[in-house]
């Protein structure tokens, strides 16, 4: 049987989960591992995606001119459109991506990006201008005005933006070259050093960007806050971005749990890109980095992160390890 027919029929009595755009997609299928196929359908265009454990790992276009599979499918995604998830037995799914398996899976996340911006571009265009500040100064008049609204900052190639509902940060999105993150792993990028320009939006409006970049752990967003604002006679600690690259064997591992503890507290929490990367927003000092792959299988590394060494490549299968 063609792969085209195949995926024409294969959702046929299948569970629908639901409708998302692109980034919702991800994100959805992401939180809990979901197996299945998203179908989005424009005039004569049909766009199909292969999850397995909430990874996109397949994509088939089909238009009038034939089929196209794996990196070129992905290629032809937009961003824009709407797909249908059903969820399937990871067989049926492993049988799809064995003939249109996504190799660069690049293409498909810097379609996100790109949509997110022009989305949030074109909310701000056609909102009141309140004010830039100083991001404890955005929390204090955003709690004193019980404030609604979107908070954007730009610096070089990154792209902040926070969700206000009542004067509360409810809502984080993050974009760059790369991707954009979404929700806590948004709020960890938060130097507190940036500018933010604050725009009154639309309740309703705003619930729609919080629905899909909600902040869970605001704690972590509490602390871009006093280190701005130094206390008197006080030495100031060292602050920084650990980032963090996951390797076996060379090979970056994706989609791979990360927990900072210190102390016997988990401080962060992360899990990593396509390229296997992952970054945590920390004083300096040792923390146990707390790797589960896939297959539930723990590792503890031991890090010291300090101005000079803030990044480590860190190989599943190296020796100098404590396994848990």
């Amino acid at each position: 049987m063609k792969i085209q027919d195949l995926v024409k029929n294969i959702h046929k009595g299948a569970k629908h989960l639901g409708t998302f755009t692109l980034h919702e997609l991800f994100q959805f299928a992401s939180s809990r591992y979901f197996n299945g196929i998203a179908i989005a359908k424009e005039n004569s265009r049909e766009y199909y995606l292969a999850f397995l454990a909430g990874e996109a790992e397949g994509a088939i276009y089909i238009d009038e001119k034939g089929t196209v599979l794996s990196d070129k499918a992905a290629r032809m995604i937009s961003g824009a459109e709407k797909f249908d998830f059903y969820e399937l037995t990871p067989d049926i799914v492993e049988t799809i991506v064995m003939r249109c398996r996504i190799f660069e899976k690049a293409h498909l996340k810097k379609s996100i990006p790109n949509v997110i911006h022009d989305l949030l571009e074109n909310i701000i265009k056609g909102s009141k201008y309140i004010g830039t500040f100083t991001i404890h100064e955005l929390f204090q008049f955003a709690s004193v005005q019980n404030f609604i609204g979107i908070a954007a900052a730009k610096e070089n190639e990154q792209e902040y933006y926070l969700a206000f509902i009542n004067g509360e940060a409810e809502g984080a999105i993050y974009i760059d070259e790369k991707g954009s993150l979404y929700s806590d792993k948004a709020v960890i990028m938060i130097s507190g050093h940036e500018k933010f320009e604050l725009y009154d939006v639309k309740p309703d409006v705003v619930d729609a960007v919080v629905m899909g970049s909600r902040i869970f752990e605001k704690k972590h967003l509490k602390k871009s806050i006093p280190t701005l604002i130094p206390e008197i006679g006080k030495k100031s600690e060292g602050m920084g971005v650990l980032r963090l690259s996951i390797l076996k064997d060379t090979i970056p591992q994706n989609g791979v749990s990360i927990s900072i503890r210190s102390e016997g507290k988990i401080v962060g929490n992360d899990i990593t890109t396509d390229e296997g990367n992952a970054s945590f927003k920390l004083m300096h000092g040792k923390y146990d980095c707390i790797i589960m792959e896939r297959n539930q299988k723990i590792t503890t590394f031991h890090i010291t992160f300090n101005e000079a060494n803030s990044s480590y490549t860190l190989d599943l299968n190296a020796k100098i390890l404590l396994e848990i």
